[in-house]
């Protein structure tokens, strides 16, 4: 257990640092950014499948009836991080943005023979862009500005019902800021420069809630997953700032203050969400599918809808072992993964419903004599289109992702 400490508390100091972001998506202006679908570099290799995932060695929180998977005695920390790189392109011009952020870190735990708990930190969404229009009625340049993002900490439990039968929630706290700027810059210089700000600030709980289904057949032990969210209404603050100013080199001199509102009684409303996965395994493979939909019509933020629509996703993911009992040979240990997504995006602009798809691979390492892992996954995939001047996104997407597993109250005769 004190490598474990060891480890949680170099994590913990990582977590600390502010990783370096330059992630611009242009999409994040709309509804809450661009949702962060968590997927841990295990599951992102296979196309970020989960909600049928039954893994005792991996924390899966897509489905928290899983938590009871975990076995007796063992304590699992999962940390992770990503890199993405991203071409934005219209019909005349591109631009490369990249991002790295340490952005998740997990526990899970057994509570008895049948009941497993789990905790984290997540991101849930990301605003985060900047780019530039002309006005020709009035004369001017805009500017488009807009930063922060939400976090979700979880905890969740699940309860073994009977040997094939397991249920579980997640509690979760969202919160985080969401802020969106406009600058007007006019052309003539006897008028002044305009500035629109909004800042918006999230906090409040809302549930999830999964079941899991075990069967045998044959060789192969199949499980059948749904998750479901019903909803929720989240408190929300909106200040609103409008300023007049001067450009003077790199500062801005603020003039005059047009308008100043506070909103302290607003309301986030997520959306229901249902999902439904099925497994396949056996000692060498693992095959899984899965599909949810997201009814973000529902969504609200102070009353504005932003014109979303609802989402759905089909993911297919794989993984072969060659012999993970394997002793002499390293190689078969490792676990090989590949997966495909493709999804319907929240997004629907200029009459247009946006679609992302990807294909994606990855590796388990195995850390000899115990449950650890390092895992790598990779994603290239593209959103959007460049038709009637709209952006399309190509990304390679790269995570790394850290399983430590050990045993609670068993002295090992060696370390």
């Amino acid at each position: 257990m004190n490598r474990i400490f060891r480890i949680l508390a170099f994590v913990l100091v990582g977590f600390s640092l502010s990783a370096q972001n330059e992630s611009n998506s242009p999409y994040s202006r709309f509804g809450l950014g661009d949702l962060q679908s968590f997927a841990s570099a295990t599951q992102s290799a296979m196309g970020g499948v989960g909600i049928a995932s039954y893994n005792p060695l991996s924390i899966n929180v897509s489905n928290p009836a899983s938590y009871s998977s975990v076995f007796a005695q063992r304590f699992t920390m999962q940390t992770g991080g990503v890199h993405v790189t991203k071409l934005l392109q219209t019909s005349t011009q591109n631009q490369v943005v990249n991002s790295t952020n340490f952005n998740y870190l997990m526990f899970s735990f057994p509570l008895s023979k049948f009941l497993g708990t789990s905790v984290g930190l997540l991101p849930y969404s990301e605003k985060s862009y900047s780019f530039s229009d002309v006005s020709t009625n009035p004369s001017a340049d805009l500017l488009f500005e807009g930063n922060g993002g939400l976090t979700r900490i979880y905890f969740g439990n699940s309860i073994n019902i009977n040997k094939n039968f397991s249920i579980g929630a997640n509690l979760n706290y969202l919160f985080g800021n969401l802020n969106s700027s406009r600058k007007v810059f006019f052309n003539d210089i006897s008028v002044f420069n305009t500035k629109i700000n909004k800042d918006i600030n999230i906090n409040g709980f809302y549930f999830d809630f999964g079941l899991m289904y075990k069967a045998k057949l044959g060789k192969w032990n199949s499980v059948l997953g749904f998750t479901m969210d019903n909803g929720s209404k989240i408190s929300a603050e909106k200040t609103s700032l409008i300023e007049t100013f001067r450009s003077g080199g790199e500062f801005e001199l603020i003039e005059d203050t047009i308008s100043f509102d506070q909103q302290p009684g607003g309301s986030l409303e997520l959306p229901t969400s249902v999902g439904f996965g099925v497994a396949f395994n056996n000692e060498q493979w693992k095959i899984m599918a899965d599909y949810k939909n997201e009814n973000w019509e529902e969504y609200s933020l102070f009353g504005v809808n932003d014109d979303l629509e609802n989402s759905s996703r089909l993911a297919l993911g794989f993984e072969f072992v060659p012999d993970k009992k394997s002793i002499n040979r390293y190689y078969k240990m490792i676990r090989y993964r590949l997966g495909m997504y493709n999804s319907k995006t929240y997004l629907n602009l200029k009459n247009q419903q946006l679609d992302e798809k990807a294909i994606t691979f990855g590796f388990a390492l195995p850390i000899k004599r115990s449950g650890s892992l390092v895992n790598l996954s990779a994603e290239l995939g593209q959103m959007g289109t460049t038709d009637n001047g709209l952006i399309q996104e190509s990304f390679a997407r790269f995570k790394i992702g850290f399983i430590f597993s050990d045993i609670w109250f068993i002295k090992r005769k060696y370390d």
